[in-house]
């Protein structure tokens, strides 16, 4: 090759490099070139649609810090800053976003959605059934003021089932906490404290089956024969065609006629046709 060649292709990635330099200072996203915030409100949906998630928060942001309490841009801002935040896994500020909206527009048709985005987004700070449950508690209080503010609103479906699978990791932790117990500290009493919370508080979760299962071993260990007996009817009662149920707690007792109770003579009813005789 030559020296020719050595040089422009040298020159070649020298202008490509400072055409680089040059975009990259060019002046991005800047809301101050917006005239209003209606044109900014434009720009930055526009950013968050094209996945521009920087671009979008600094919009919605400055729009937040700018309008005034009654401005009617100022709910739909807060929305869109709490997706944006949610879009970048920022989940608290994603948490504070919503309840912006939901607190200071309750009347707002986003109220419900912003509430459900709440719970949501605090349950996602909640990432393991064996980790603090704090997040998921707020959640599912979030979650259940929703449902009892806005019974009517369509979010209602998705806020229960939210619910149904923060209970199944409340559920799950009590019941690992009592399998904990059992295992590594040899404790049963505090075992047994956990599991009748499970069944007792989350009786419609998959883990309340095998807390039940667990408390009728423990007692049956420790010998107390009419707890067991108790949790072996409870469980026939739920879990009828269950196989680990049946093996735990053999077949169901079978249950005696009861023998019909004959009523005295003078309360029977007569025979139709006949008169009853007069007693002497």
């Amino acid at each position: 090759m030559s020296l020719r060649h050595h040089r422009v292709e040298w020159r070649l990635l020298m202008w490509l490099g400072v055409a680089a330099a040059i975009a990259g200072c060019t002046p991005g996203f800047q809301p101050r070139n917006f005239a209003n915030p209606e044109a900014l409100f434009r720009a930055s949906l526009l950013e968050y649609q094209r996945k521009h998630w920087d671009n979008a928060q600094t919009g919605f942001e400055r729009l937040t810090n700018d309008l005034s309490a009654r401005d009617p841009l100022l709910a739909p801002a807060y929305f869109y800053l709490a997706l944006t935040h949610e879009r970048r896994g920022q989940y608290l500020l994603a948490a504070q976003a919503y309840e912006r909206v939901a607190d200071g527009f309750p009347d707002d048709t986003l109220a419900p959605v912003a509430m459900l985005g709440v719970g949501k987004s605090y349950q996602k700070q909640w990432r393991k059934p064996a980790l603090d449950a704090e997040y998921g508690q707020k959640a599912v209080s979030i979650l259940r003021a929703m449902l009892s503010s806005y019974p009517d609103a369509k979010e209602t479906t998705e806020a229960k089932a939210h619910i149904a699978e923060l209970e199944e990791w409340f559920a799950r932790k009590d019941y690992e906490t009592g399998v904990h117990y059992v295992r590594v500290r040899r404790a049963i009493d505090p075992a047994i404290i956990y599991f009748k919370d499970v069944v007792t508080t989350y009786p419609d979760t998959k883990v309340a089956r095998l807390a039940w299962l667990r408390l009728h071993e423990l007692y049956s260990k420790i010998r107390w024969k009419e707890d067991a007996a108790e949790t072996c009817t409870a469980m026939r009662k739920s879990y009828p065609e269950d196989v680990e149920v049946k093996a735990a707690c053999g077949p169901a007792p079978a249950v005696l006629a009861t023998p019909a109770t004959v009523p005295p003579a003078d309360t029977m009813p007569s025979p139709q046709g006949y008169a009853r005789p007069a007693p002497r």
